[in-house]
């Protein structure tokens, strides 16, 4: 009878002993303040751990021994964290924002990253800085050429003005009926895009596209060693337009200068057109081309399958490839 008990007692400690305790808190980098994801909480000695979820919070429900117990809190690219806990029956552990620190190798990459970023963003303002001042010598060239057009028609007008002929009966003439020179290019073109010559009347924006067909695609490629569709789309701009376009499809997409449509009935000659990825890029915008007539467009693709060529080529929108991908065009 009183070995009964004394195991129903033994029992009874056990079970108060094994109380389920609750132990839970939130993990944050040092520096920054942020949430660390999937960082590893371990009770040392035990088999109990858990991983920190998206917002670096873990929350263990188990049955933690009584006592004090080490805690390592562990993640590649961070000093390993030791925290001592006092766990007692039934006591619910809480601990709020506990701070890790990044390790010398990981501080290094991360400064690795920031000076090349920085780099690269210098490297595009001083490509953003170069197209601007090309651009504004264009523009003052034009305005030079029209302001002497300008002091020659005022000429012309007033030497016609001090013409002096009396006596002479004006005669009427039937004017003859101008006919617009049909050139090369417009030929080409309207061939290709499946319209009448004279519906190519834009011979700068052709000349730009003639002169860069076939060039080969490369990503981040900004010469005619190789380009991208963004930094094609940028060139034309600039050269076609003087309008300065943002160095990603993604950049000229979200820029509020850009004043998106999404029905393709209001495209009209040098829209941008923006397509998204598939998988993963689902709803990013990688790709921009620029439209030109009748569903043709213009741009820099790594796309074989329409041709079995990539780069700087024209490109049908009806095309299934392109349809299912076309997300809007945008106005500048």
């Amino acid at each position: 009878m009183n070995n009964k008990f004394l195991l129903f007692i033994t029992l009874l400690a056990a079970t108060f002993t094994h109380a389920q305790n609750s132990f839970k808190g939130v993990v944050i980098e040092e520096d920054t303040s942020l949430n660390v994801t999937n960082a590893i909480v371990a009770i040392e000695g035990t088999a109990i751990a858990q991983r920190t979820d998206l917002n670096g919070a873990f929350n263990i429900l188990k049955d933690i021994p009584s006592g004090d117990h080490v805690v390592t809190i562990t993640k590649d690219g961070y000093v390993t964290k030791y925290i001592l806990i006092q766990v007692s029956p039934g006591k619910n552990i809480i601990l709020d924002n506990v701070k890790i620190e990044v390790n010398k190798q990981e501080r290094k990459r991360r400064e690795k990253a920031i000076k090349a970023q920085q780099k690269e963003e210098k490297k595009s303002q001083k490509e953003k800085d170069k197209f601007l001042k090309e651009s504004q010598k264009e523009k003052e060239k034009r305005d030079k050429t029209l302001e002497k057009q300008k002091k020659k028609l005022l000429k012309n007008k007033k030497d016609n003005n001090e013409l002096n002929i009396e006596n002479t009966t004006p005669i009427e003439e039937t004017p003859l009926p101008v006919i617009a020179e049909v050139t090369s290019l417009q030929i080409k073109y309207g061939a290709k895009l499946d319209v009448t010559p004279e519906t190519i009347s834009n011979s700068k924006l052709y000349e730009f596209i003639d002169s860069w067909d076939g060039t080969k695609y490369v990503l981040g490629g900004e010469t005619r060693e190789g380009i991208d569709c963004s930094s094609f789309t940028q060139r034309l701009y600039t050269s076609v337009y003087d309008i300065y376009l943002e160095r990603t499809a993604q950049k000229q997409f979200d820029s509020k200068l850009t004043d998106k449509f999404s029905l393709k009935k209001f495209l009209r000659e040098g829209d941008l057109i923006f397509f998204e990825g598939s998988g993963e890029n689902k709803e990013v915008i990688v790709h921009v081309g620029i439209f030109l007539h009748n569903g043709y467009f213009v741009h820099a693709t790594s796309y074989t399958k329409d041709n079995g060529l990539s780069g700087v080529q024209i490109s049908n929108l009806t095309d299934s490839f392109w349809t299912k991908r076309f997300v809007a065009g945008g106005r500048r």
